[in-house]
């Protein structure tokens, strides 16, 4: 495997480069189940790509391996990510973070937030929640979205920096602007509790309204808990019996807690109307499925990012 010797070194000079090269198209053929040599696999496929951003050339070991040989940042950070999740049974996070750091020393955003994400989590290396905020903040500047959410996280729960709710507000809202899902609902969470900003339920809902949209399972939560409790007086069980269950089929699995409490007041609305309204509610979920499909994937090797 490569060490973190040659990845160190290949920013000394540029005489490095190639070496580097020819090492990580090697580890990319052995470490991801082709069984022969770099040399070998030159000879019996040529390289008949195109398409550098294709998803078969991003997941296919020989041209990924290419793609890396060329130095493409994406297929760095890519090989990075197939370490981290296991790919073809091999798992290791102390190679997707050496691979991640290489990425990211390229200027590579993406790579960036994945090793904000490694820090943040122990995984490959110590955790450490100020380099994980250090490496978020980064890759926010260089444009990543998912990595502006995590710096408003930072500064909302004073990881990493100093408690801040209105420059979380300010973070969360540059995300939400650049797209990311999750960013909304905590738009709305602050807009909520009147943290960094005045407290303002209608604009809340709003916010929750666009979550929800894009497909974040919280926003459609906190929509059910809207509309059950009458916030900003919008009072309705049968739409918030729509909310929870449209909650529980978008939530993560793993995520356990908000799944039950999810079933949980969907099954305690139900039993408190009758049958017309539940069947409103059912058509009313049928609608919420195609409203609330996500917009951007959690996980994408194409897009080479991860939330661990």
């Amino acid at each position: 495997m490569i060490s973190y010797k040659i990845i160190s070194e290949i920013e000394s000079g540029e005489g490095m480069k190639n070496s580097f090269y020819v090492v990580c198209l090697t580890v990319v053929l052995f470490g991801f189940g082709t069984g022969v040599s770099a040399e070998e696999s030159s000879e019996a496929r040529p390289d008949t790509f195109t398409d550098i951003e294709s998803n078969k050339d991003m997941l296919d070991p020989y041209n990924l391996g290419l793609l890396v040989e060329r130095g493409d940042v994406k297929a760095i950070n890519n090989v990075g990510l197939l370490w981290a999740t296991g790919h073809d049974g091999k798992q290791s996070f102390e190679e997707a973070v050496k691979w991640w750091t290489e990425a990211a020393n390229r200027g590579y955003p993406l790579a960036m937030n994945n090793l904000g994400l490694a820090y943040a989590n122990g995984q490959g290396v110590d955790q450490d929640i100020k380099q994980a905020f250090d490496w978020w903040l980064k890759s926010a500047i260089g444009g990543n979205a998912w990595a502006m959410n995590s710096v408003g996280d930072c500064y909302e729960t004073g990881d990493g920096v100093a408690k801040d709710y209105v420059l979380a507000m300010t973070w969360y809202k540059t995300a939400a602007d650049a797209g990311d899902p999750l960013a909304h609902y905590n738009v709305g969470a602050l807009y909520q509790t009147g943290q960094g900003v005045d407290r303002n339920l209608d604009t809340a809902h709003d916010w929750f309204m666009r979550g929800a949209e894009l497909g974040d399972p919280y926003s459609m939560l906190s929509l059910g808990d809207f509309y059950r409790d009458g916030f900003g007086g919008q009072k309705d069980l049968v739409e918030a019996l729509s909310w929870y269950q449209v909650s529980s089929l978008r939530l993560d699995p793993q995520d356990v807690g908000n799944l039950n409490f999810a079933e949980s007041e969907a099954r305690s609305i139900e039993g408190q109307l009758n049958e017309p309204q539940k069947e409103e509610a059912a058509t009313r979920l049928e609608y919420l499925k195609k409203f609330t499909a996500p917009q951007m994937a959690e996980q994408n090797l194409d897009e080479g990012e991860s939330r661990i």
